[in-house]
């Protein structure tokens, strides 16, 4: 009996196709994450300063008072990354400094 050459090529892939695969590497397990605090900022702290004008010293006020490891102003117009830190401190002004938002970030 003759088996002609594209019979041989067709089931050397039919018998390929019944091989296994090697088992995956599992995942690795993912990081401890340590719980934050709600208020980890502090911006509940100084939350009653929305309305005044940001000054330097009032900025360093707020440093003192929040304990916040960060503070970062947000100024219309200007980019920020998204990313979310619970420890800093964001205080958001409007175009003449005033301060319109407190929170984390």
């Amino acid at each position: 009996m003759k088996i002609s050459g594209a019979a041989l090529i067709v089931s050397g892939f039919l018998l390929a196709g019944c091989s296994t695969a090697p088992k995956p590497d599992e995942a690795p397990l993912p990081p401890d994450v340590k719980p934050v605090p709600e208020d980890a900022c502090g911006a509940q702290t100084v939350g009653s300063l929305v309305g005044e004008t940001l000054t330097d010293a009032l900025r360093a006020d707020i440093a003192d008072r929040s304990r916040a490891s960060e503070i970062r102003v947000i100024e219309p117009g200007k980019g920020y990354t998204m990313d979310y830190r619970a420890e800093r401190l964001d205080i958001k002004v409007d175009d003449q400094r005033m301060i319109t938002d407190i929170s984390c970030g």
